[in-house]
């Protein structure tokens, strides 16, 4: 890094002493040459190639391939840093790179490089000077990166005109993402109404169709098995492995109750759809909060489990359909529950007297009290 610095130095200064400095930092005509001395520039290399839409300052740009990872940069400023030598300043950019759905990536300040308006680099000082300096840092759906780059810059530099480029790793000789002052803000997009672009594809003929909170009973009046789910609630769900950070939490509480014999249930027994027969996703494996695996439940014991299926953050769902599969290999669905958005509306907020536990899923005890909801 102090090689890259020592590269930039040397040009600088050569430029500064064919046009001279005042006391009060402005260019004076020089004694051998009565013309105009080119502006100063960067000098650390020529900037990567891109052949993308530059984006707005301060606006989120995927920056993998998959879109898992986002990152936003500010406008450069100037700095009220030291000055790392004789007609150099010290430029600032903020930096915030989070990951919207789920993985885990390394972030590194030198991913993202900055260019004057002729195309050339502007280094990173050896040490960043800036307080809150962005590090080496993992990034996960736990933890984002938040931190200021330093970049050595021309004093009197117009960075409005500058561009931050980011590369998929430091050096690459091209960048995948791009921010400047001219670049274009992401428009507002309308929220979404369906849980998914998903269909079923699930057949509901022969299904019996119920409100929320009304038990069906499978099996015969010697052996049986009785559900009853109630009416879906939206929950916040917390960044973390077990669900993606760009979806809210549907939970249906269920109650199962067997007779004559121990009862089997399954989480994939159970799938939500929406108004317009879209699959609610979840995480098979269990999302924070979600009590159901599989589990045997005995007779005459009644068992509280909670189902937490996903929707796409901020969008607005109009209503829902639980569907149950007796064997869910099978698709057969033999019974169903709806509600209307005029009958219920899942907010971040759960029934007065019930709430999904915020503990791991279980399979061998009941929710007796469960926490309540964040």
């Amino acid at each position: 890094m102090t090689a890259r610095l020592r590269l930039i130095a040397a040009p600088l200064a050569a430029a500064l002493t064919l046009v001279g400095c005042s006391s009060d930092g402005t260019a004076t005509p020089s004694t051998s040459s009565t013309s105009r001395a080119p502006e100063v520039t960067c000098s650390s290399g020529k900037a990567p190639s891109y052949g993308g839409d530059t984006a707005a300052f301060d606006s989120p740009v995927p920056v993998e391939s998959t879109s898992a990872l986002t990152a936003q940069v500010s406008e450069p400023t100037l700095s009220s840093a030291p000055a790392p030598a004789e007609g150099l300043r010290i430029a600032q950019v903020k930096v915030n790179a989070r990951v919207v759905t789920n993985g885990v990536f390394a972030m590194h300040p030198e991913a993202f490089v900055l260019a004057d308006p002729s195309g050339a680099l502007c280094p990173q000082p050896a040490k960043n000077p800036l307080q809150g300096g962005l590090q080496v840092a993992q990034v996960d759906e736990s933890h984002s990166a938040v931190g200021t780059l330093a970049f050595v810059v021309p004093a009197e530099a117009n960075l409005s005109n500058y561009t931050v480029y980011y590369l998929a790793q430091p050096g690459a000789p091209k960048a995948v993402a791009a921010w400047s002052g001219e670049g274009s803000a992401p428009s507002t997009a309308a929220a979404t109404t369906t849980c998914s672009a998903n269909r079923s594809g699930i057949k509901l003929d022969g299904a019996k169709d119920q409100p929320f909170g009304k038990p069906f009973s499978t099996g015969d009046s010697t052996i049986s098995l009785q559900v009853t789910p109630s009416t879906p609630w939206g929950r916040a769900l917390q960044p973390g492995q077990n669900q993606p950070n760009d979806v809210s939490g549907v939970v249906v509480g269920l109650d199962v109750t067997a007779k004559g014999s121990v009862g089997f249930v399954e989480r994939n027994q159970f799938q939500l759809l929406d108004d317009k027969g879209n699959l609610c996703r979840y995480n098979e494996l269990g999302s924070d909060g979600e009590t159901l695996t599989s589990t045997l439940v005995d007779p005459g014991k009644p068992r509280r489990f909670y189902l937490v299926f996903w929707t796409p953050k901020g969008s607005e769902v109009a209503g829902w359909k639980l569907l149950y599969m007796p064997e869910p290999s099978d698709k057969k669905v033999v019974a169903t529950w709806t509600v209307n958005r005029s009958a219920a509306s899942p907010t971040a907020s759960s029934p007065a007297t019930s709430s999904p536990a915020t503990s791991s899923p279980a399979t061998t005890s009941s929710v007796s009290a469960p926490a309540p909801t964040k």
